[in-house]
């Protein structure tokens, strides 16, 4: 079976001058030694979901030659719907600016249409980590996945940042009330909009998980506060909203109600992560992935990433994984530095050396 995405030519991307890749299978793997370039690849892949990448890296660093333009690219060529199209991200500096542009068909394009045609979900060692550590990391992780469920949201999330900055720039230097009151209608209308389109996506997500009987690797959900009592929330988070502009001496905003952190918690046996094994947290936060991916599996190209993948698994988790991947047809892209024989082991993958 011929995959949706079909190819990607790098042009000027970190250790890359200019490289193109053809995908005729729908599992692919790249192999080679360090610093040849595999993750690179898959980073420019994950560029398919709107953001920084997998590796959350600044767009001046992924440009290879320093010529006087600071110019790369990644395109894509893609099927969807039946029809043949190409993708360029191009990445560039402008008046001292970097930025990002998107252009599908020769067409310039928001990166929130991304969302429309495809869906990233990835897992490196740093991704086990982050999650574990870091509870902003883990929100993020949490906040992508559910605009893939209600694209909007997106939107709503940048509003919202922009926003807070605002409030925290006026707090600042005005004592204009009239500004606070107008931000601040604003922010509780997106806040509870973010509110209302996580509680559905949770009650679907969980929905679908009672009826999925075949899990990767077995998980409970536990909601936050404001995922569980919206209108109580909702009330606390106007009176912080409120008292913020109460103390502008430290100029500090509030955060202990606040809908962008208002996320779930996965465990497993009622254990949460940070109590469960390296391996058992591996395939507790790969399971959630991989249930997110097969719960949004809608008329979208679904891609998953996995770098260094037997820094991850031993064979037969890999096995698993592919599986998984093939049934649900999700096309899956892996890397790894490890001398091995798999080639017939799993089948539709096709192993690509860097030299």
């Amino acid at each position: 079976m011929s995959p949706p995405l079909k190819g990607l030519q790098l042009s000027n991307y970190r250790n890359f001058i200019n490289k193109k890749e053809v995908f005729k299978f729908e599992h692919t793997l790249f192999k080679g030694k360090n610093a040849v370039g595999k993750t690179n690849i898959l980073e420019a892949i994950s560029f398919l979901c709107p953001g920084t990448g997998f590796r959350k890296d600044g767009i001046q660093n992924c440009i290879f030659q320093k010529q006087e333009k600071l110019k790369s690219s990644i395109t894509f060529d893609f099927e969807n719907e039946d029809l043949e199209n190409h993708l360029t991200i191009e990445l560039s500096n402008k008046d001292e600016r970097w930025s990002k542009q998107y252009f599908l068909n020769d067409k310039k394009i928001q990166q929130q249409k991304l969302l429309d045609i495809f869906q990233l979900f990835w897992f490196t060692e740093m991704d086990k980590v982050y999650f574990i550590k870091d509870t902003q990391y883990q929100r993020n992780t949490i906040n992508r996945i559910i605009c893939y469920f209600e694209p909007k949201l997106f939107s709503l999330l940048n509003q919202y940042t922009k926003l807070r900055r605002e409030k925290k720039r006026i707090l600042q230097s005005s004592q204009d009330n009239s500004w606070l009151i107008s931000i601040d209608k604003q922010l509780f209308d997106i806040g509870k909009s973010i509110i209302e389109i996580k509680i559905e996506f949770l009650k679907e997500f969980q929905n679908f998980l009672s009826h999925d009987s075949k899990k990767f690797f077995d998980f409970e959900i536990i909601p936050s506060f404001g995922l569980l009592e919206k209108e109580n929330f909702l009330e606390k988070f106007q009176r912080g909203l409120s008292d913020e502009s109460q103390w502008p001496n430290d100029y500090k905003l509030q955060s202990d109600h606040d809908p962008k952190k208002s996320i779930f918690e996965i465990t497993n046996n009622q254990k949460n992560i940070s109590q469960l094994s390296s391996a058992q947290s591996k395939m507790l936060i790969l399971s959630l992935l991989l249930s997110c991916a097969k719960f949004l599996n809608r008329n979208r190209i679904t891609i998953f990433l996995i770098d260094e993948i037997f820094d991850n698994f031993d064979m037969v988790n890999i096995n698993k994984v592919i599986e998984y991947c093939a049934e649900n047809k999700f096309q899956t892209f892996f890397s790894t530095t490890d001398n091995f024989t798999l080639k017939g082991n799993i089948d539709n993958l096709e192993i690509k050396e860097l030299l």
